[in-house]
């Protein structure tokens, strides 16, 4: 019965990723992101209107704990700045499903800056 409890409570605890593993898939989320806005860019226009060095920002992320990560266990806001000669920029929202183990977009709105 210990035997079967020890290893319930390993696999619950492998379940969870790590705070450093959710901020490295975001990484990658967000690298891939910005790749396929520049991608779309330069496809309908030219690489003329990309920065020579596009980027984002987070501009807001939260971990949670407890019952309310149960679904989803952090939450970002990024904005991503591409455009050379036009002063927009584009912000995704982003939530971390914890049981997918990926970081899902759920919004996303243009602003002028």
């Amino acid at each position: 019965m210990r035997l079967l409890i020890v290893i319930v409570i390993f696999f619950l605890s492998a379940c969870a990723d790590p705070p450093f593993r959710v901020h490295e898939r975001l990484q990658d989320t967000l690298q891939g992101d910005l790749k396929s806005m520049v991608a779309q860019v330069i496809k309908g226009s030219s690489k003329a209107n990309v920065l020579d060095t596009p980027y984002f920002v987070i501009k807001d992320l939260r971990e949670f704990r407890g019952d309310t990560a149960n679904v989803y266990s952090a939450y970002a806001e990024v904005e991503f700045f591409y455009f050379k000669d036009i002063k927009i920029a584009e912000k995704r929202k982003f939530r971390y499903d914890a049981n997918r183990h990926y970081w899902d977009r759920y919004f996303k709105e243009w602003f002028f800056y």
